[in-house]
């Protein structure tokens, strides 16, 4: 087709169609402008991806871009261990080597070869980076090392005595009333009282009252009553009267015990005791089985109060002399230390001299101050009345 029969691009047919001729023309040069157009664009936008300014050329840009999103630096984190891995299981391979050589060597090679997949292995794990899993790994199987210790406590130091021996009846003291002098001291003024310890049973039941009077101060008094039982004293009920009445009761068929301060019931445990019941438990267990208890001897009793009934810790230490009265007296003294800061420390002698009971009561607070009872006298009581009730 020469120049000078191709129409111009503005001229028309007479009947006022474009020619064919000249259509397809048109349509060819729009079809090659357009697909000029679209390789020169493709080619600006493999560039573009390549740049790190691209995302501010155009907006056709953030289309071609998502793609790429999943090809993330931390999806491919984990291949350097890959290579790493490799080594150590290239490094262990040569001692397998003379296997198929020689069946002989097959013996002395895995010996000869010990060393170097000792230290191929040590090789690779010292270059591989450590993760957190591999340091809890580590840490895991390095953990029974500090064990030790608490071993050595636990045969350095004797575990408490759970449960008292069954107590034989006979082994219970005399009813009896013990007096005693009292030394205190309160915001750091000292003062001087009175006290006594009056304990009474029968065969079945007991009742045993500490009362404090003091001039001007008024009079205090712990109680405790229960029932005589083959395992020594069952306590039914415990008050304090000061101000007031409060009491914890013994649910044994609960077995739970219930404060009348409110506080949330507790557990009851078996060869539990109050505040003073405590104190001829023990002294009839001492009197019964004496050879049990030497210094060093602890014991672990549940221990009521008005308000909780917890495990007390009481360590018996070694025998010191006291003089009651102008009499030397050779006693054996028992500490029950606080289990946390608010708690007050307890200790009291003994004699058996006077049935294991106390001859000698001390109570210091946290505070500082204390009471401190020590014996005066001692009067032996009848029995106590059957009729009596126990609670």
């Amino acid at each position: 087709m020469s120049c000078a029969s191709t129409p111009a691009l503005g001229a028309w047919p007479t009947s006022g169609r474009p020619a064919r001729k000249t259509l397809a023309w048109l349509v060819g040069l729009v079809l090659v402008m357009h697909l000029v157009f679209f390789l020169g664009m493709s080619g600006l936008l493999e560039v573009q991806l390549a740049t790190p300014d691209a995302a501010r050329v155009n907006p056709l840009q953030t289309r071609m871009l998502t793609p790429v999103v999943p090809v993330a630096p931390a999806v491919k984190a984990p291949k350097p261990a890959a290579p790493r891995t490799r080594i150590a299981k290239e490094a262990a391979p040569p001692p397998a080597a003379p296997l198929p050589q020689t069946p002989i060597a097959q013996a002395p090679t895995p010996e000869a070869s010990a060393p170097e997949k000792e230290a191929s292995s040590a090789v690779a794990t010292a270059d591989a980076p450590k993760s957190p899993a591999s340091e809890a790994t580590t840490a895991s199987t390095t953990a029974p090392v500090p064990e030790a210790p608490p071993a050595v406590t636990a045969a350095t130091e004797p575990a408490p005595t759970e449960v008292l021996p069954n107590i034989p009846l006979g082994a219970l003291p005399p009813s009896m009333l013990l007096s005693y002098n009292l030394t205190g001291m309160e915001k750091g003024i000292t003062y001087h009282a009175s006290g006594e310890l009056n304990w009474q049973h029968n065969d079945q039941a007991y009742t045993l009252a500490l009362s404090v009077k003091a001039f001007l101060l008024g009079s205090r008094h712990w109680r405790s009553q229960g029932q005589i039982t083959a395992a020594g004293l069952a306590p039914s009920k415990f008050t304090d009267s000061w101000r007031g009445e409060r009491a914890s009761h013994f649910d044994r068929e609960n077995k739970q015990v219930v404060f009348s301060s409110n506080a949330p019931t507790a557990q009851l445990l078996p060869g539990a005791q109050d505040q003073i019941s405590l104190y001829v438990q023990l002294a009839s267990a001492m009197a019964g089985s004496p050879e049990r208890f030497t210094p060093g001897t602890r014991l672990s009793i549940q221990t009521v109060t008005l308000r909780e009934a917890v495990p007390w810790i009481l360590t018996l230490e070694q025998a010191e002399t006291l003089t009651l009265n102008s009499e030397i007296l050779e006693t054996t003294k028992w500490s029950a230390q606080p289990r946390n800061r608010f708690d007050a420390k307890v200790e009291f002698w003994v004699s058996p001299k006077h049935g294991w009971l106390p001859v000698r009561i001390r109570i210091t607070q946290v505070s500082g101050s204390y009471i401190d009872l020590l014996m005066n006298g001692q009067k032996i009581l009848p029995a106590l009345p059957a009729t009596t009730p126990a609670g």
